[in-house]
């Protein structure tokens, strides 16, 4: 039954999206009853349905997506219906003309695919009565559309702040586990075999995060709610490109030490070695900033007050080598560069927070 669990969904609409989108189907349902005297205001409904969103930002760009398709599709019923004789096959006709018209046109994906929609709808229902019927429903589109973007607009949506938070303060502690691991794989003289696998999966939290800030940015627009929220914004996306950059200095630091593991082979293990012994203790204190940065920030932003102070100074310091190692001086070198980044990373991170 693997098929069954592709038709569910763990991340389903909140009750309010559920309600805002009844009551705009049907708010415009009896508006275009009232206005139209339609009895049936399908195209109504359906361009409610589909218009409220998320965000107010969506809906004002579903709306536009459908009226473009549902005017095409309508246009292109009613010129079908002065040139072919009815019957189904002209239905099915118009239906995949319509489908590669959209192609051609290159329309976004609800335009295109509203136009064959309409256009097969508006045949079944009656497109030869003349293109008063057809101007009707691109009307009755208008109004669904218009009726759900301003329920949109009355019903305020929620600004999407927890989840991209979550997301980062779950990728800022994912980080700050990977740089103890190379901290345990410097000072130990045994790195894990999942070092690196495990530094790669970062990418995809980063991916991650990221998602959640766009899905964040897009709730904000056209929402009178970021107003006094947008210098938190600014503040989220500098901690992003912070935590971007260590994910990327710690990535870089495991491929350098699983690349060159004949450096932690018995009899040839630098791990007594006083620098290696340094970067893992920069490592170690990296991790700790890198919490700390992120609890500074949830602090500062009231969303917990459960914290002790966090101020004071960094942990991290530069590292003087007095000189290279003869035979793992490259492995050194890169490890070195890659924590002098990150050090610069948190500084700047701090300093915005």
């Amino acid at each position: 039954m693997r098929w069954l669990g592709r038709l569910r969904t763990e991340q389903q609409a909140t009750w309010l999206q559920v309600v805002k989108i009844v009551v705009a189907i049907a708010v415009s349902w009896f508006v275009s009853q009232l206005l139209l005297g339609a009895e049936l205001p399908i195209f109504a409904a359906i361009a409610a349905l589909l218009v409220v969103a998320p965000s107010v930002n969506q809906s004002l760009g579903k709306g536009i997506e459908r009226s473009i398709g549902t005017l095409g599709g309508v246009v292109l019923a009613w010129l079908a219906s002065l040139v072919l004789p009815p019957g189904p096959l002209m239905v099915l006709a118009v239906t995949v003309l319509a489908v590669i018209v959209a192609r051609l046109l290159r329309l976004a994906p609800m335009a295109s695919n509203q136009l064959p929609i309409s256009a097969m709808i508006l045949l079944a229902l009656g497109a030869g009565t003349g293109p008063l019927f057809g101007f009707e429903r691109i009307v009755e589109t208008l109004i669904g559309a218009v009726c759900a973007l301003l329920i949109n607009l009355v019903v305020v949506p929620p600004v999407q702040h927890e989840p991209a938070e979550r997301a980062m303060r779950e990728l800022a502690h994912a980080i700050a586990d990977a740089y103890d691991r190379v901290d345990r794989s410097l000072t130990t003289g045994t790195p894990s075999d999942r070092l690196l696998e495990d530094a790669r999966a970062l990418r995809e939290r980063v991916q991650g995060a990221r998602a959640a800030m766009d899905d964040l940015e897009d709730s904000t627009r056209l929402n009178p709610r970021t107003k006094r929220l947008r210098e938190r914004l600014e503040r989220d996306e500098r901690l992003l490109l912070t935590l971007t950059v260590l994910a990327n200095r710690v990535i870089g630091m495991s491929r350098s030490i699983a690349d060159r593991s004949e450096a932690f082979a018995p009899g040839a293990s630098i791990a007594g070695e006083p620098t290696v012994r340094q970067i893992g203790t920069e490592s170690r204190r990296i991790a700790h900033e890198v919490r700390t940065l992120v609890d500074t920030q949830a602090l500062d932003d009231g969303r917990t007050r459960s914290m002790p102070s966090l101020d004071g100074p960094m942990l991290t310091r530069p590292i003087e080598v007095p000189r290279p190692h003869p035979e793992h001086w490259v492995l050194i070198g890169a490890l070195l560069e890659d924590v002098r980044q990150a050090r610069e990373s948190l500084e700047a991170g701090a300093d915005g927070v």
